[in-house]
């Protein structure tokens, strides 16, 4: 098929350095559409990639790449079969593309798709050969990409970007609370404060109604974080283990938000704060192995979920939960004041820096000037 259109991937080629790349956009399949971002957050998988802090055979295989799997993108054009998206229209944009999407020669359709996709598998939001923005392949940073019709999700008219700018993040939440389950009755610790912990947080408030009285949190700098104080009943000290004493052994689930270098002691604390039957959301990921306490986590009868990842259903709910104006209002306060404006490679270095360094806690959100 024809050339739709000529456009820019803004691509991380190596730590710190984004460049302008022109290429040609290619129409390969009838339900392919045409998107343009419009808001994207940034995400700390992001910026392990910018900053250089993956391993360095991981930064090797993967650059160049264009960043951002977060976001809200308007509707160039779409093609024939993309009935559901008009041109002018918004949307979110699924980062995973699962292997009968992704490859259909080899897996011609879900039935035929890999032991996680298929009919009773573990889901999509665990496919073995999928295409994933920002990870394998080009992420939203371009002036203009081609996306499949069936990883775009409408967005309400009465949702402004900026509120479903933040759908990704809470869909791979939202996984991760199905498989833990929540229960309003239940107690539940939050390890990290930033704005993964902090979504967290208001999932559990504002989508679950868990009383504020059955949330801790632990992290650092809590006077930055006045969104987070105000849903969790316990703000612990992250660097005091004194401040998880009464909290051991009667938490119900676990959600740890932090991975990295600290991933060791968070997974500790997890294991030591956990009731006896107790379920742990791992969100965040280490870059190394690290110990783990199977005798005590053995001994409990403990189970560990991993989640990073979601698909289409769990995006479909959240736009709908995003309608609530109690969630908006919560989602509000997790918002950084910073206000950023891409039209060039520089103009995303300069959001990405700020992402990386900045000390307030609140949520990275970069903006994407329209064609002139």
């Amino acid at each position: 098929m024809g050339t739709w259109n000529s456009a820019v991937s803004y691509r991380l080629t190596q730590p710190f350095r984004i460049e302008a790349v022109e290429r040609e956009i290619k129409r390969e399949r009838p339900d392919d559409v045409l998107v343009r971002p419009r808001l994207t957050g940034v995400c700390a998988s992001d910026l392990k990639l910018y900053a250089g802090t993956r391993d360095r055979r991981a930064l090797s295989k993967k650059l160049p790449m264009a960043l951002l799997h977060e976001g809200v993108a308007e509707v160039v054009e779409s093609g024939m079969a993309a009935s559901h998206v008009r041109p002018g229209s918004r949307v979110v944009v699924v980062p995973n593309v699962p292997c009968y999407i992704a490859y259909p020669d080899l897996y011609p359709s879900r039935a035929e798709g890999c032991l996680a996709c298929r009919p009773g598998g573990a889901g999509e939001n665990y496919c073995l050969h999928n295409l994933y923005l920002s990870s394998n392949t080009d992420g939203l940073a371009q002036s203009v990409f081609r996306h499949p019709a069936a990883l775009l999700v409408p967005v309400p008219s009465e949702l402004p970007d900026r509120i479903a700018a933040l759908t990704e993040p809470l869909t791979t939440i939202l996984a991760g609370c199905e498989k833990a389950p929540i229960r309003p009755e239940g107690r539940y610790l939050v390890l990290g404060n930033g704005p993964l912990g902090q979504l967290v947080a208001i999932c559990l408030a504002g989508m679950y109604q868990v009383p504020r009285a059955a949330i801790a949190m632990s992290g650092h700098d809590w006077g930055n974080r006045r969104a987070a104080m105000s849903l969790v009943g316990d703000a612990l000290d992250g660097d005091d283990p004194q401040s998880f004493a009464n909290l051991r052994g009667k938490i119900d689930i676990v959600f740890e938000c932090v991975g990295g270098e600290a991933n060791g002691e968070t997974l500790e604390e997890t294991v030591e704060c956990l009731r006896p039957g107790g379920t742990a959301v791992l969100f965040g990921p280490s870059e190394k192995s690290v110990l783990l306490n199977t005798r005590e986590m053995i001994g409990k009868g403990l189970t560990f979920l991993g989640c990073n990842r979601s698909f289409v259903p769990h995006f479909q709910t959240v736009l709908e939960r995003l309608k609530e104006p109690l969630v908006q209002k919560l989602l509000e306060a997790v918002l950084s004041p910073e206000k950023f404006l891409v039209r060039s490679a520089d103009d995303l270095n300069r959001a990405l820096y700020h992402a990386w360094t900045k000390r307030e806690a609140g949520k990275a959100l970069i903006a994407w000037a329209g064609p002139e």
